[in-house]
């Protein structure tokens, strides 16, 4: 299997950014994290885990992640830089409350694609239906967690268990992909990227994240701001995936962060950004940020080269919804 196809079968997955988990234990390790982050934790349970975001007093991203429940606390999973900004946010506020954050005692491989349920079956007679199920397996979690346009999962092991999974991987041949293929995988699905779809400035309905946002439990940092966006206004761009093809041609010219797409009713007026961009053979896969006025599912968005000579079309897609 050539690596442009690799996620037709099951493949490991291979972020830039490692996926790493930070565990938040104590007896107030609950009504801590309620007050601080943006989903409702009473909807985490055994078994049904969630979206979650930290953000600032002005609503605007700081983190994003996924949590689920163990026996002895709450686990967030994200990439190394955000474990990063998690871990120095929250122990900044910590003050008389009784958590300890504990990170790197579990390790995450997400392994992806058509293929994954079947692996997942084999490995752990486990393949948890619906977005962020999970199921208990070796003193972890076995999470439905799709980082590319088909299936995937999550296997969370303590950091002793690694090199067991590891080798249970490799007995089944399911190869590392590289992370060009990995990243192309995430632009195609329509999942945001720190640094890329989401800046100091995003805000979470802007990149897909209305799931990870509760309107009705309660104060937490930014809560205010989002409910004041949904029952009086709206935000003005939106993230959206963009496909530009040609049959006759195999090297597309090359579209770049930060290029302006436009709509055939805008003129010279641009409607969205290039956010991220994955090349392919004869196709460009790229996520955008698209102004509402244009961010309808099905839209005609255009690229131009700067001297006129080439233009590419695409419909937008909408990104990743669970």
């Amino acid at each position: 299997m050539s690596e442009s196809d690799i996620f037709d079968g099951c493949a490991r997955f291979c972020p830039a950014g490692d996926l790493e988990t930070l565990v938040v234990r104590g007896p107030d390790a609950d009504d801590f994290l309620q007050r601080l982050i943006s989903c409702d934790l009473k909807k985490v349970i055994s078994g049904s885990g969630s979206r979650g975001t930290l953000l600032g007093a002005k609503g605007r991203l700081l983190a994003f992640f996924d949590i689920h429940r163990l026996a002895d606390g709450l686990l967030l999973v994200t990439d190394r830089e955000q474990v990063e900004i998690l871990g120095q946010q929250l122990e900044r506020i910590i003050i008389l409350e009784d958590v300890e954050l504990c990170r790197r005692d579990h390790a995450v491989i997400s392994i992806q694609g058509r293929g994954s349920v079947t692996t997942s079956q084999e490995i752990t007679a486990l393949s948890p239906d619906q977005f962020l199920a999970s199921a208990s397996w070796r003193d972890g979690l076995v999470v439905n967690r799709p980082r590319c346009s088909t299936h995937g999962f999550d296997f969370i092991v303590p950091v002793s268990q690694l090199a067991q999974l590891e080798q249970d991987l490799e007995d089944r041949g399911v190869a590392l992909a590289t992370a060009e293929s990995s990243e192309r995988a995430r632009i195609e699905a329509g999942f945001p990227r720190i640094g890329y779809e989401v800046t100091a400035r995003t805000l979470p309905p802007e990149v897909g994240l209305e799931d990870a946002i509760s309107y009705d439990k309660g104060c937490y940092a930014g809560q205010e701001v989002l409910a004041r966006i949904r029952t009086y206004g709206h935000v003005n761009r939106q993230l959206r995936r963009l496909s530009f093809s040609d049959a006759a041609r195999s090297d597309l010219p090359a579209i770049e962060l930060g290029d302006d797409l436009f709509a055939d009713d805008s003129g010279e007026k641009a409607v969205a950004r290039v956010t991220s961009v994955a090349q392919g053979q004869g196709v460009v896969h790229l996520l955008a940020s698209v102004r509402r006025s244009h961010a309808d599912e099905g839209t005609q968005l255009q690229w131009r080269d700067e001297d006129g000579q080439h233009h590419y079309s695409s419909e937008v897609k909408l990104p990743f919804r669970p």
